[in-house]
């Protein structure tokens, strides 16, 4: 994944819906957060809704919103990202999609998500202090599905009504500073062996269990032949800076 992704700088022609629906919620959620209007219509639109009327960001005191990062680690190693938006005390916001419940399975998931520990190690050296906790908002997909003989207006008012405090929900992971020391020498420690690797291997149980978009091309990839996918024009396409 990292050699087709970073090295062959290739990304997948047509966007997955899942991440076309994450990026066009958290563009609205970034609208909101800067008291902008979300003028998005359809499902996307109904979603940033729910997170307006249900998570209280009105008292959180936001300092940054869409804040990139590029942070020298170590020899030759920097951080480079881009978190949701930070709040005054330095504590991180990060927004999240997700088809399922949000129930406690989801977020004891998400709580040994790498990213959390990545994100609150840049910040805690942007501050040269730690930063030991995050706060995720998570906003489930809606399952409900346009009835026979229903409206697409109609189907959205349904949409509206059947998010509540359950679909929507915002809460803390926690680091301590302990574990920031131990990331940190993770990251640095994968850095070198990425930097002296010639050879790149698979990784069958992210194909096969987890999923992946360059999947089609793994088994037999060549350059010469290559279909569903495009270059790259930067490696993160997704930070204005790098």
């Amino acid at each position: 994944l990292y050699e087709l992704q970073y090295i062959e700088m290739l990304k997948p022609a047509v966007t997955p819906e899942a991440l076309s629906t994450g990026s066009s919620y958290h563009a609205c959620v970034e609208k909101i957060l800067r008291g902008e209007p979300c003028e998005e219509g359809g499902v996307i639109g109904k979603m940033a809704g729910a997170f307006d009327r249900f998570i209280p960001w009105r008292t959180w005191g936001i300092r940054a919103i869409e804040k990139e990062f590029n942070i020298h680690v170590g020899y030759a190693l920097r951080m480079r990202g881009k978190i949701d938006a930070v709040l005054e005390d330095g504590t991180p916001v990060e927004h999240k999609t997700y088809r399922g419940t949000i129930d406690e399975k989801y977020i004891d998931n998400l709580a040994w998500d790498d990213q959390v520990s990545y994100y609150l190690l840049a910040l805690s050296l942007l501050a040269n202090k730690p930063v030991t906790s995050v706060t995720y908002t998570v906003c489930q997909k809606p399952t409900i599905k346009l009835k026979q003989n229903e409206t697409e207006e109609q189907y959205l008012r349904r949409v509206e009504e059947w998010y509540d405090e359950t679909k929507i929900r915002t809460f803390q992971v926690v680091r301590s500073p302990g574990e920031l020391e131990e990331i940190e020498a993770e990251v640095k420690a994968l850095a070198r062996e990425i930097r002296k690797r010639k050879k790149f291997w698979r990784n069958p149980s992210h194909c096969s269990i987890l999923g992946c978009a360059y999947r089609a091309i793994c088994l037999n990839y060549d350059p010469q032949m290559l279909m569903g996918f495009v270059k790259k024009e930067r490696k993160s396409e997704e930070l204005c800076k790098f």
